[in-house]
């Protein structure tokens, strides 16, 4: 159950972050580079239940091109498939509205979706803010439940440089019970906003993750409370 925890809460830490930098030269930059630099952090020592040792991976940052169209779909092996069609995102546990003219799907390894904010004009720091969703099925998560993930993650965060839980609570998403974490951090010379809402539905663990640069972020609250407001599990 431990390796299972550990793998999941890397997985949901994965964090677009583009086009933002303190020069300005880099705001010259296109925003076709921007939309594909891909910034993910690994969970550090990760503790469960069943297992008292930890295992540490050190925060490391990959960048790659991974850049989709809105008609491709996604597969993650034992996440959830998931076809995004119409505006709509649709996989076996849950589906959702986000409107393609400003999120551009993304492929990252290892979330079921990931999308970024495409209607960014020539504000750079809009192409901060992300949305990704993983998922894990009943019969693979050994019983570990959303609250063993939310106590997990809340720890993990806290005990990253950098990374600080400003607030967690219980709450209902989308009709069921869920799990609010809100996390600050510094992604490079980035103070960014994160945001996780952990739930399960009939034992499904579903996590959501998503957040953007400081100035980003405030721009973009009602675009995030859109698309949240039309997720439904199924």
């Amino acid at each position: 159950m431990k390796k299972l925890l550990a793998s999941l809460m890397a997985l949901s830490m994965v964090f677009a972050v583009t086009g933002c930098s303190e020069s300005s030269d880099s705001s010259s930059e296109s925003k076709a580079e921007a939309k594909t630099t891909t910034t993910t952090t690994a969970a550090p020592a990760v503790e469960s239940k069943a297992d008292t040792t930890t295992t540490t991976a050190a925060p490391e940052e990959s960048v790659a091109d991974t850049t989709t169209s809105a008609d491709d779909t996604t597969s993650t092996g034992d996440e959830a498939k998931g076809t995004y069609e119409n505006d709509v995102y649709t996989s076996d546990l849950y589906t959702f509205k986000i409107d393609s003219k400003k999120w551009a799907m993304q492929e990252s390894a290892g979330v079921d979706v990931m999308f970024t904010y495409a209607d960014a004009g020539d504000d750079a720091e809009l192409e901060s803010a992300s949305i990704n969703v993983i998922s894990m099925s009943n019969d693979l998560l050994n019983g570990l439940t959303a609250s063993d993930y939310a106590d997990q993650i809340k720890q993990t965060y806290n005990s990253m440089d950098g990374y600080t839980v400003t607030n967690d609570k219980e709450d209902k998403f989308a009709g069921k019970d869920a799990y609010i974490v809100d996390v600050t951090g510094e992604i490079g010379s980035q103070k960014v906003l994160l945001n996780q809402i952990i739930t399960s539905d009939n034992g499904n663990l579903v996590v959501i993750t998503y957040g953007a640069s400081e100035n980003a972020y405030s721009k973009l609250s009602d675009e995030f409370k859109t698309v949240l407001d039309n997720f439904e599990l199924k």
